[in-house]
């Protein structure tokens, strides 16, 4: 059975239970009795979709760990709503007046749709900065398998020394990329394509431009470190 049925099953149980016992016991069935009542099976009903907003958009793992605030809103805001219409039932022995039962079920209300509207917020831009690392990042992953690809790729003892100096100084730079430092990284891109050509081809230049690409790696470094201070 799908998540959502099971959790919709639940709340019928408990709309069930809670009218039951609205009704079974002899509260006085005053103006308030029924603002309290109907306030309770909203805050019932409104389970779903925050629910939904909570665990349904997206199906990453990460997702739906970061769902569990907006969730937990929910319930929470189900068991105020149920404690404060059970004492509005209570006090209805008493009188109750049906102004300050409407304010107080408004006012709970309104304190979960904002709560869970901004847990929904901070959800959304956590995983927007998340995606942002991870696409940021793609620059560097790329060069630091091409450079160990060059190793490989190279039976000049010097020259393979050369290569495995550049390809941990890559391995353990910043992986994070910037639109500040895009111009340090396309100069870095275009130095290293020239010695992956060279590399390839064996051309007679190969240590210049590893020297000059592991230049070009210290300015792009420079620079993105400069960037986050």
């Amino acid at each position: 059975m799908a998540k959502q049925n099971k959790a919709i099953m639940i709340l019928v149980v408990i709309a069930v239970v809670f009218s039951a016992f609205a009704f079974l016991v002899p509260f006085p069935k005053t103006t308030a009795f029924f603002i309290a009542y109907i306030a309770g099976l909203v805050a019932l009903a409104l389970q779903i979709p925050i629910f939904k907003m909570a665990f349904d958009e997206k199906d990453t793992p990460n997702s739906k760990v970061l769902g569990f605030p907006v969730f937990r809103v929910g319930y929470y805001y189900l068991g105020i709503q149920t404690a404060l219409s059970l004492g509005i039932f209570a006090l209805g022995f008493v009188g109750f007046p049906a102004w300050l039962a409407a304010l107080l079920c408004i006012i709970v209300l309104g304190g979960a749709i904002v709560c869970s509207m901004a847990a929904d917020i901070a959800r959304e831009e956590v995983e927007k900065i998340e995606y942002a690392q991870k696409a940021d990042t793609s620059f560097m992953d790329s060069l630091r398998d091409r450079s160990a690809a060059l190793v490989n790729r190279s039976s000049d003892v010097q020259l393979k020394k050369s290569l495995e100096k550049l390809a941990e100084n890559i391995r353990y730079s910043d992986p994070v990329s910037s639109p500040a430092i895009a111009n340090e990284e396309q100069a870095l891109s275009s130095t290293f394509n020239a010695l992956e050509t060279a590399v390839k081809s064996g051309s007679e230049n190969t240590s210049e431009l590893c020297e000059e690409v592991a230049r070009s790696l210290a300015v792009r470094n420079g620079a993105c470190k400069a960037n986050k201070q």
